[in-house]
């Protein structure tokens, strides 16, 4: 949980001083939830800098750092990202937002923001989640159709073989769509679609989890030489 710097004891930052305050007084990692970003529990989210598939950025204390596109930076440069603000605004809007003092305008006693990730956002990790669920059922489909094919003629055939030849190609497309579709087919999917993504999540919830999870220890360990980035 971000905490708020009591007015107690508090002492007046000026405008040249208040980015290192913020960087020295708030963990980046509760700033980003408090902003409404949710990492994985291996401190994974999907990076905001480029369409990301799967969590490749993770989140330090102090730092950011995306091991798919290598963007690295710290607590304001996220912010700014998340709310397409300059650095200098993006300061300030901490400052606000986390109640910093600020030389001139004395305590700013204002109730922080309601955490609100932009519409941009909040369609990329639509999309983003989307992709995941069609990319584990086209894999889930592949490894049924290997998994389960009859081994004589007269076999009756498996539900999820028979699944597998019914779905696959359908499914694949789907999945296509986002990997070299345009903006705008992407988007007509999700708003056609919605209920086919959350019957599959309904369906496949604990299993996607599990992947998520798998992948991102498999990113940990990966990463885990370059905590002191």
């Amino acid at each position: 949980m971000p905490f708020f710097i009591s007015r107690k004891g508090a002492r007046t930052i000026s405008t040249i001083n208040i980015y290192s305050e913020i960087k020295e007084r708030l963990n980046l990692t509760d700033t980003a939830h408090y902003y409404g970003l949710k990492p994985n529990r291996s401190g994974f989210i999907n990076c905001i800098f480029h369409n990301d598939k799967t969590p490749s950025m993770k989140l330090y204390p102090a730092h950011f750092h995306c091991y798919g596109c290598g963007e690295h930076g710290d607590i304001v440069k996220l912010t700014g990202q998340l709310f397409s603000l300059s650095p200098y605004h993006a300061a300030q809007k901490i400052a606000q937002d986390f109640n910093i003092i600020t030389q001139g305008g004395g305590y700013k006693n204002i109730k922080p923001v309601k955490p609100r990730i932009s519409e941009q956002m909040k369609y990329a990790q639509e999309e983003n989640r989307a992709y995941e669920i069609l990319n584990f059922y086209v894999c889930f489909l592949e490894k049924c159709r290997e998994d389960f094919k009859p081994e004589h003629p007269e076999d009756e055939p498996h539900p999820l073989f028979v699944e597998s030849l019914h779905k696959y190609d359908q499914y694949n497309y789907y999945r296509d769509i986002f990997i070299t579709g345009t903006d705008g087919e992407r988007r007509e999917f999700l708003n056609d679609c919605r209920d086919v993504i959350a019957a599959l999540e309904k369906r496949f919830a604990p299993k996607i989890i599990n992947e998520k999870e798998r992948t991102a220890h498999e990113r940990t360990k990966k990463a885990s030489g370059h905590d002191e980035r």
